[in-house]
């Protein structure tokens, strides 16, 4: 067997200066609840993976504006 490892994207001091908090962890949310199949509560829900309580997360996707749209898919 053979693992590849690619090395971490690195993204230039210039473009960091730009990107904001906010958008990083909008990002990171949606990823994750893509991942889990946009399921937020229970075993294998959003919240438990973030590490925070279901009403945290929700909250957060409310400030940030994060909704499942009718093309997100389920897992």
């Amino acid at each position: 067997r053979t693992l590849a490892v690619l090395p971490p994207v690195r993204i230039s001091h210039e473009s960091r200066k730009h990107i904001r908090l906010e958008d990083i962890e909008r990002d990171h949310i949606q990823e994750v609840l893509l991942q889990k199949g946009w399921r937020i509560s229970g075993k294998d829900g959003a919240a438990q993976a973030l590490g925070i309580k279901r009403t945290t997360l929700q909250a957060r996707m409310r400030k940030l504006g994060i909704q499942r749209t009718r093309g997100s898919s389920r897992t």
